[in-house]
């Protein structure tokens, strides 16, 4: 059977014919970290070996490099999600997820002549929350000052650092085939990308220069505040959102003709909340609420506990997992969202005799529709007339672990320098997570609210093994098919008991059996796409139903990874295919 390079937007792959991987593992007894950016990781480490700061200090360094070095993934005009684990506490979500202008309502798109809402522009923009997330993570649980986080992407982004392929070649999101909009279009981005009007040359220094002063301000204006750590921030979080920083921000909005105000920014901020978790023998996996996607995975692998799926080693198991996934990704489409007070919670859609009865439409044969439950009343099912029809990608990742046994999984997103145009003064784009709002399906839990966050594909990771003396963080990018991947992965991992680098580098497969979380929202009912490893397996589950597509090996992934277990620190970068030419991902133990 041929090989087909099948490109998926949503998942983020890229087009290659190297068939080669490995997952680089360092282990050590002191720390360990993982990112998708060799410079955000040797950041991440300075911070910690050199400043003297914690893994929440190190997480907020490495986010501000990332959304330098890799704009076409995260910038800080986009959203930081994240779970951490502080010492021998709880683990805690903040939510970084960004919110909705309160001018954002039905009428106000309609009357601009719109259908749908777009996946760009500055109409898809909520507030950057970015910012927040680091001020807030600093503020609450980190040792060092902004100012001292700070100052290695102050150096990157005055000094320059080797502009990579990805940013240049990385399809739909990176500067080749962004060229032309920028020129036409975005005379701001064209500006700080395109010398000339020319594509960047891979190994030239990139610099920006106005996100250097950004933080140069930000920095100085900490300088000559008081000795009240807690104040300020305080402080900082205000001369963002409310100060002149806004104000930058709200003149960009308006003369593009968007639906930010200054009230918008003004009354922003995260927020702390419980994980969701679900436990797996030993083993507790902790994910966000269900404004995020990660309760999918749990969602996904309670499915398979229940249909006695031990790995995914054979048709069977695949095919259970895959109808697993069409199960659950039909509830997301049905219940998740952004709302504060929900009818349907996680509690709801994690309750053992619900999903014994949605295990039992698992079948020999591959579901067709999109088929919802009904978890308020415990029925498998929805009635038909609620069957779903067709409706109608971008993400880095940061996991550490310190000395002090404090944990972070963070998966920043958004401001992608395809979502809008740089803000000349700031140097970054505002995000298009706005997207995700439904506008031509009123009654929809997402549909187009004011002053709401949407719901996300971001799912950071932790897991806690009391008894093994274990605990891991692990993220990915991909969109749709984060937990989707994530899942198999830890089906291997705990269900399979497999080595880490075993699990990290098994086959996969992904869906298209859901309506997309991005514009436009399209679904491809029974399309599957599996990893050419997997080719052996085509033909019988061709017979079950499903419409196979084989994809490059190794191209079903990009799984970061920093765990702790016993007394050892592993790191692990699950680079496949041609990623590594994409994002430089880099593991560090020590």
């Amino acid at each position: 059977m041929r090989l087909k390079n099948i490109m998926v937007n949503r998942s983020f792959r890229v087009d290659a014919n190297d068939i080669n991987s490995f997952t680089p593992s360092y282990s050590g007894t002191n720390g360990s970290i993982a990112t998708h950016s060799n410079l955000s990781a040797t950041t991440a480490y300075s911070i910690l070996k050199e400043d003297g700061g914690n893994a929440f200090d190190a997480a907020a360094g490495a986010m501000l490099v990332e959304s330098l070095v890799n704009p076409q993934m995260f910038s800080m005009g986009g959203e930081g999600v994240m779970i951490l684990k502080p010492n021998s506490k709880n683990p805690i979500v903040l939510n970084g997820n960004t919110k909705s202008p309160h001018n954002f309502n039905f009428l106000n798109l309609v009357t601009k002549g719109l259908r749908e809402i777009p996946d760009q522009g500055i109409l898809s923009a909520g507030v950057p929350s970015a910012f927040s997330s680091i001020f807030r993570l600093l503020q609450n649980y980190g040792k060092l000052n902004f100012r001292d986080i700070a100052k290695y992407a102050h150096q990157y982004a005055k000094n320059g650092f080797p502009i990579h392929n990805g940013i240049i070649n990385q399809n739909k999101f990176g500067l080749r085939d962004l060229k032309e909009k920028f020129t036409k279009e975005w005379n701001n981005s064209a500006n700080l990308y395109l010398k000339k009007g020319k594509l960047p040359i891979v190994g030239t220094l990139q610099r920006n220069k106005s996100f250097s002063s950004l933080l140069d301000y930000l920095s100085n204006y900490e300088k000559k505040l008081s000795s009240n750590r807690n104040n300020n921030f305080n402080n900082l979080h205000d001369a963002f959102y409310k100060g002149d920083i806004a104000n930058t921000i709200i003149k960009h909005s308006n003369n593009r003709n968007g639906l930010l105000t200054k009230d918008d920014l003004s009354n922003y901020d995260v927020e702390f909340e419980k994980t969701v978790f679900a436990k797996f023998g030993d083993y507790h996996i902790h994910k966000t609420d269900i404004w995020g996607q990660g309760l999918t995975s749990l969602m996904m692998m309670k499915l398979c506990e229940k249909k006695k799926v031990k790995s995914l080693d054979d048709e069977e198991s695949f095919h259970k997992f895959v109808e697993s996934l069409k199960l659950t990704f039909a509830d997301r489409e049905m219940y998740f969202s952004g709302q504060k007070n929900p009818k349907v919670k996680a509690k709801h859609l994690l309750n053992s005799d619900y999903l014994n009865k949605r295990s039992k439409l698992i079948t020999n044969k591959a579901i067709e529709a999109i088929i919802p439950g009904d978890p308020l009343t415990n029925k498998s099912l929805l009635p038909l007339d609620n069957e779903i029809k067709p409706w109608g990608a971008g993400t880095v990742h940061i996991s550490i672990i310190d000395k002090d046994n404090n944990a972070i999984s963070c998966t920043p997103s958004g401001g992608w320098i395809r979502s809008n145009e740089v803000i000349k003064d700031l140097g970054f784009p505002l995000g298009n997570r706005l997207m995700t709002f439904y506008l031509s399906k009123p009654g929809h839990v997402n549909f187009i609210t004011p002053s709401q966050q949407p719901r996300t594909t971001l799912s950071p990771t932790l897991i806690i093994n009391k008894k093994g003396k274990e605990i891991m963080s692990c993220g990915t990018m991909g969109g749709d098919a984060q937990d989707q991947w994530q899942a198999q992965f830890l089906i291997n991992y705990i269900f399979a008991n497999k080595p880490i680098d075993i699990a990290l580098n098994e086959p996969r497969v992904s869906s298209e059996h859901l309506p997309a979380y991005f514009h436009p929202h399209d679904p491809n009912n029974k399309h599957l796409l599996l990893e050419e490893r997997l080719s052996p397996l085509v033909k019988k589950l061709n017979k079950r139903g499903h419409i196979t597509n084989l994809v490059t090996d190794w191209s079903e992934g990009f799984i970061l990874c920093a765990r702790k277990k016993d007394k050892i620190y592993d790191a692990y970068a699950d680079i496949r295919s041609y990623k590594s030419q994409i994002f430089q991902a880099q593991a560090i133990s020590w």
